[in-house]
């Protein structure tokens, strides 16, 4: 289907203001549930220091066609690779000037309809020279967000545990599979990452000395802290929506029940109370709901209960074995994973529960992670022999995230940087299309 979008000069900078707007531009862009925007990246300009800003024009050519179609939103043609310009479908196009002045590099992007190659936006992007896989990230996530009203996630980072031999280390990595690191140097089995809404901490479980207890590190690196003491086993941490509160599993009162205390691991508070194990807490992007996985019905299911424990149901119907709820940051839709024969595979359901669909089949796949927009997810799998971490589209289109780590696990999507996910933060000075959400 058609749908009609008006769009603005949006001026965006990393580090300094890009003064100016004009007249809106009126364009049609085609989109439906099974496709993509059509968009074509054209070569990069190179000016300033012409010697240094040819191999970086090209590098961050390559980059901005990388963070486009792992996007989930285009279909991109590459002019460099042919006569792109003139292929059928094609909506828009991205143009830039890349500019190198001494130690610093003046990315200026344009993004324009075809065929008629009027302006939908512009913004500039500078910094040193080192930062420029940075640069081009918001530049594509401000394309993004100009072409379906919501920024995309280039910007973004994937938090793992990477596997050694009866060990693990908290690691993260850019969604484009660059800029590997390690947070942690337990030496020690770890697993379950998650991430604070402020992207400034990852907290985690992990078996010091004689006992699991929860623990956070800062994405920017630091000295860890320990947030639990009590019990022996304290594991599957997940930090609430607005960062107060972290929801966690333990059995310092017995049994394996889910708790919720303070980001700082003061004032737990019990929220199950039975025999079962329950475990995976995952919140409701609203933060008033924990969608969980319990036993308690004879084999492991999902469940839902209210934040302060009340009103605990079962969530997921019609399985005979579902575990690791994930709720897309929309609130729409549910990612879970299903037990197929000697497999495990990836499942989507409303919110509800209800019209669950198998997403990801064959192997073992597990530990579905949503990212940001609630367009693609993050899991762990075997799918190729050893473990590693795959990305999924909504369509079932599967790439593999390569890592460093020859076996990695638990993935977490981090939120976006502050300040790339709405029209007032991008300095937008007209309403953005917000009809397509591929």
């Amino acid at each position: 289907m058609l749908l009609v979008a008006v769009f603005g000069l949006v001026p965006a900078s990393l580090d300094v203001p890009v003064a100016g707007a004009q007249d809106e531009v009126r364009i049609e862009l085609e989109a439906d549930a099974g496709r993509k925007i059509g968009i074509l990246v054209e070569s990069m300009t190179p000016a300033g220091d012409r010697a240094q800003a040819r191999p970086a024009a090209v590098q961050a050519d390559g980059i901005l066609a990388a963070d486009l179609d792992q996007s989930a939103v285009f279909d991109v043609a590459k002019s460099w690779e042919g006569p792109g310009v003139a292929a059928p479908g094609l909506q828009a196009t991205v143009t830039a000037t890349l500019t190198v002045q001494g130690s610093t590099i003046t990315l200026s992007g344009r993004i324009s309809d075809l065929p008629a190659r009027r302006l939908i936006g512009k913004g500039e992007y500078r910094g040193n020279k080192a930062e420029l896989r940075r640069l081009v990230h918001r530049f594509a996530d401000d394309v993004v967000f100009q072409l379906t009203g919501e920024a995309g996630v280039a910007q973004t980072q994937i938090a793992y545990v990477a596997k050694g031999k009866g060990s693990g280390e908290v690691n993260v990595v850019d969604m484009d599979g660059f800029g590997n690191r390690a947070l942690t140097a337990f030496r020690s089995p770890i697993t379950s990452p998650s991430w604070a809404p402020n992207r400034g901490e990852v907290v985690f479980s992990a078996l010091r000395g004689a006992g699991w207890n929860i623990y956070g590190v800062p994405t920017r690196g630091g000295a860890s802290r320990q947030l639990t003491r009590a019990g022996n086993l304290n594991i599957a941490p997940a930090y609430a929506p607005d960062g107060g509160s972290v929801a966690y599993v333990s059995n310092k009162d017995g049994n394996s029940e889910i708790y919720v205390a303070n980001a700082d691991g003061s004032g737990p508070r019990r929220l199950t109370s039975n025999r079962a194990i329950d475990t995976s807490p995952a919140w409701a992007p609203h933060g008033q709901q924990i969608a969980f996985a319990s036993d308690r019905g004879g084999s492991v299911q999902v469940y839902v209960m209210d934040r302060d424990g009340g009103n605990q149901r079962r969530l997921v119907q019609g399985f005979s074995y579902s575990d690791s709820p994930d709720w897309s940051p929309r609130g729409d839709r549910l990612a879970f994973v299903v037990r197929t024969g000697g497999g495990f595979d990836i499942y989507v359901a409303g919110a509800d529960g209800s019209s669950p669909r198998a997403l990801v089949t064959g192997r073992s796949n597990e530990n579905p992670r949503w990212s940001p927009d609630g367009r693609q997810i993050v899991f762990s799998s075997n799918r190729e022999g050893g473990r590693g971490l795959w990305i999924t589209d909504l369509r079932g289109r599967v790439r593999k995230l390569a890592v460093p780590a020859a076996t990695a696990a638990n993935p977490a999507w981090s939120p976006r940087p502050a300040g790339t996910s709405s029209a007032t933060t991008l300095g937008s000075t007209s309403a953005p299309n917000p009809g397509r959400t591929p």
